[in-house]
């Protein structure tokens, strides 16, 4: 169940509340079991409902917390294709030899891993209008 059957559920629980409280008292005792079994139902489904929808917003904080994570991974670099637990970081930043004047760049980037020590050289090419 969803949240909003959860809450449709109470709404019609706290109708029927409200009803047993006005009724009569010469009201026989068979409707009003019957108003008191409805209430426990409606209550039920409610409970069912608010717990399942509890759930699911635990599953989907995990869920964001660690798309947060791989989005701080990713904003911390490419991981090292060597080693693969290291990541690569820009060490030095030239002119491309060939295709410095057109503002291209040839960056080193280095593994953080002390043990791994790979270095690699990339061409960058800058977005337009910088």
């Amino acid at each position: 169940m969803d949240l909003m059957t959860g809450l449709t559920a109470l709404g019609e629980a706290t109708k029927i509340a409200k009803a047993l409280r006005d009724i009569e008292r010469d009201l026989d005792s068979s409707t009003y079991k019957a108003q008191m079994a409805e209430l426990y139902s409606n209550l039920g489904d409610a409970k069912i409902a608010l717990t399942d929808a509890r759930e699911e917003l635990r599953a989907r904080d995990r869920e964001i917390a660690a798309l947060k994570a791989q989005i701080a991974t990713l904003k911390s670099g490419e991981s090292c294709p060597i080693c693969q637990s290291g990541r690569l970081k820009v060490t030095a930043s030239n002119a491309h030899p060939q295709f410095g004047v057109f503002g291209h760049q040839e960056r080193t980037l280095t593994c953080d891993n002390s043990s791994c020590g790979h270095t690699e050289l990339r061409k960058y090419v800058p977005p337009e209008g910088r």
